[in-house]
């Protein structure tokens, strides 16, 4: 599941909390992956990319690639 940048949504939450716990503020974490949630995404996607050696795409979505990565980076 995606986060929603049109409103609350469980996936928001989660992403939103990973995203700060590994340093990337998402804004207040809310549930809507708006355009501060985004950033942060992209940021994260940046560095999982230069530091893990992953392909991720660097859009700020949060989708089926970038999950696995933000979880084992959270924790």
């Amino acid at each position: 599941m995606r986060p929603s940048s049109t409103g609350v949504s469980s996936a928001g939450i989660e992403a939103q909390c990973l995203l700060d716990l590994a340093g990337f503020s998402p804004g207040t974490v809310d549930g809507v992956f708006g355009t501060k949630s985004q950033a942060a995404a992209a940021d994260f996607q940046r560095l999982a990319n230069k530091y893990y050696g992953v392909t991720l795409t660097v859009d700020g979505k949060v989708g089926p690639k970038t999950w696995p990565v933000l979880r084992a980076h959270a924790f």
